[in-house]
């Protein structure tokens, strides 16, 4: 990796984390907020400026598309993480959803920089890599699946302004132990089973512990435009994800058929990329009928912000394995 890709890749990480810290400034205070929230997106917009910067020149050095590995794919979703903020920060007020998107790229960073230096350095692709359908497949899904968490960061933050405080700090905890699970199959020798009972066990019970917690409300939080403003942000990400997840799904199959002569294998990654799509389907269906309120379908968002951990990292790193799997770091 050169020493200008490795400035560039450091730049757009030090402004994720400053972005994170000016935008907290200016949420905890009211004085020259608006300004304090400029400065925090143009730090932001420097990040992300960077951080294409850092991706064209990683493709110019490796001489091929650059997205092939987990850390490059880590790359590509910070860079979608903020670009998206930065696109719906121009006519939205969704200052709250700036530093969880800035938080967001920034534990994608420390994530990817803790991977072995194997990972981060540019290396001749395996031969199943070496395809056009590559660079036809794999952008859709990565920028769908930050879009997919966008959305239920979004609805983190609905929750919170419909007084649902109770339910916003269970699914906290289930998204911290969730993402808990992931980094210790990561970094760790911990046996498989118990990481796969953690991220399971821990979503489905901390879903459900959700769920029940929604009749208590806080009143004195409510903020109805509030609410209205990250409904429509939540579904505005998924309306962008879903079709992105479906061109993703379909070119794989297509991919696959070229590669070994079947459109479909039943491959973990591949059925589990197949529930996250169905769970965006019962998403939009509920929300186009108005079959539930609007608090029950951020809920179901930030269910799907769990699904598309799993699909995109949950995979590699419990030991499910699979075609798809990049195998457990130590």
């Amino acid at each position: 990796m050169s020493e200008l890709q490795t400035a560039l890749t450091n730049t757009a990480g030090i402004s994720s984390v400053a972005s994170f810290w000016v935008f907290v400034i200016a949420n905890a205070f009211k004085r020259n907020k608006q300004t304090i929230l400029t400065a925090a997106k143009i730090i932001m917009l420097v990040g992300f400026i960077s951080l294409t910067a850092a991706i064209i020149e990683r493709g110019i050095e490796a001489q091929r598309f650059p997205l092939a590995n987990l850390y490059e794919s880590l790359l590509w979703f910070a860079w979608a993480t903020l670009g998206a903020y930065l696109f719906f920060a121009r006519k939205h007020d969704i200052q709250h959803l700036g530093w969880l998107s800035s938080l967001t790229a920034t534990v994608m960073f420390l994530y990817g920089s803790w991977l072995p230096t194997n990972q981060q350095q540019i290396t001749p692709l395996v031969p199943a890599l070496v395809s056009y359908w590559r660079q036809i497949h794999v952008p859709p899904l990565i920028v769908s699946y930050a879009m997919f968490f966008l959305a239920g960061l979004a609805g983190l933050i609905e929750l919170w302004f419909a007084g649902r405080l109770k339910t916003v700090v269970a699914a906290i905890i289930t998204i911290l132990l969730a993402a808990t699970a992931i980094a210790l199959g990561t970094y760790t020798s911990i046996e498989t089973g118990w990481l796969q009972a953690l991220f399971v066990g821990g979503s489905l019970l901390g879903m459900i512990v959700s769920w029940q917690m929604m009749p208590s409300v806080v009143e004195r939080m409510v903020n109805q435009k509030n609410i209205q403003l990250y409904d429509d942000i939540s579904y505005r990400c998924i309306t962008i994800g879903f079709p992105l997840l479906t061109i993703g799904i379909i070119t794989g199959g297509l991919w696959a058929n070229h590669a070994w002569g079947t459109y479909w294998s039943w491959d973990p990654k591949e059925s589990m990329a197949l529930v996250t799509w169905l769970s965006y389907v019962a998403y939009i269906h509920l929300r186009v009928h108005r079959e539930l309120a609007g608090e029950k379908l951020a809920l179901i968002a930030i269910a799907g912000l769990l699904l598309t951990l799993l699909t995109y990292l949950g995979f590699n790193s419990l030991g499910f394995g699979g075609l798809h799997s990049y195998g457990r770091f130590k």
